[in-house]
């Protein structure tokens, strides 16, 4: 926010118009004031809608400051006729030329007879040394306010480099541990495919064992057998 328009418009008492040359009139125009607010939006806006309203915006802005400026110009309006009424008649006559400004002055002379040219002139410095001031402080907040913006979009850009660096940092970190965990796959999966020739020899021996036990069983009762059928057969028993 701005200064009121009393401050930014009109002379304070240390820089009376009257003492340094002004008009009375110009003085007594101290006596009205209204708030100048300088239109900008805070904070962030999204990357489209800035993007709209940077290509559709400047001929809004435009009229809304020039809006400004008028109601900051008919604030001050000096009492009587003076400048600004001359300023309002004329641009309200359309395409100006000879006669609209030689009829506005004849108006002019008649409502107020103290009206002169030189008078019209030097209102018209002081209305336009107002805006020039209000054009200074317009643009020193106006330059306040793209600082603020300026730190916010670089710290706000330095927390989200940061955070991207550390997320690339993490997915470095993932890829050596992945990279580590393919590499054990691949020798897991090399020694799996080796783990039935390397019990093969075993297996077989224990194969060989077991038969081998089954063998010696058959033989071993057939002989015990035969043994018995003899004696059945040969041994008669008195």
């Amino acid at each position: 926010m701005l200064k009121n328009w009393k401050s930014l418009f009109v002379k304070t008492e240390d820089d009376d118009p009257a003492e340094n040359g002004g008009t009375a009139q110009q003085k007594k125009a101290t006596e009205q004031s209204d708030t100048f607010a300088f239109p900008v939006q805070n904070g962030p806006q999204p990357v489209a809608a800035a993007q709209t309203a940077m290509a559709t915006g400047s001929n809004k802005a435009l009229e809304e400051v020039l809006k400004v400026y008028e109601q900051g110009l008919d604030s001050i309006n000096m009492p009587g006729y003076d400048f600004f009424e001359f300023y309002k008649a004329v641009s309200a006559a359309g395409q100006p030329n000879s006669q609209i400004y030689n009829m506005a002055f004849q108006m002019a002379s008649t409502m107020d007879k103290t009206v002169t040219v030189h008078k019209l002139t030097s209102d018209a410095e002081f209305y336009i040394s107002k805006i020039n001031e209000v054009h200074g402080q317009y643009g020193s907040q106006g330059l306040q306010k793209i600082n603020a913006i300026t730190t916010a979009k670089s710290s706000e850009k330095s927390k989200l480099a940061a955070a991207v660096e550390q997320a690339n940092m993490r997915i470095a970190q993932l890829r050596v541990e992945l990279q580590s965990l393919e590499k054990e796959v691949h020798q897991n999966r090399d020694a799996l495919a080796k783990v039935d020739a390397s019990y093969a020899e075993q297996e077989q021996s224990v194969r060989l064992t077991m038969s081998a036990n089954d063998q010696a069983r058959q033989q071993s009762i057939a002989k015990l057998n035969a043994v018995k059928d003899g004696i059945n057969n040969f041994i008669t028993q008195k």
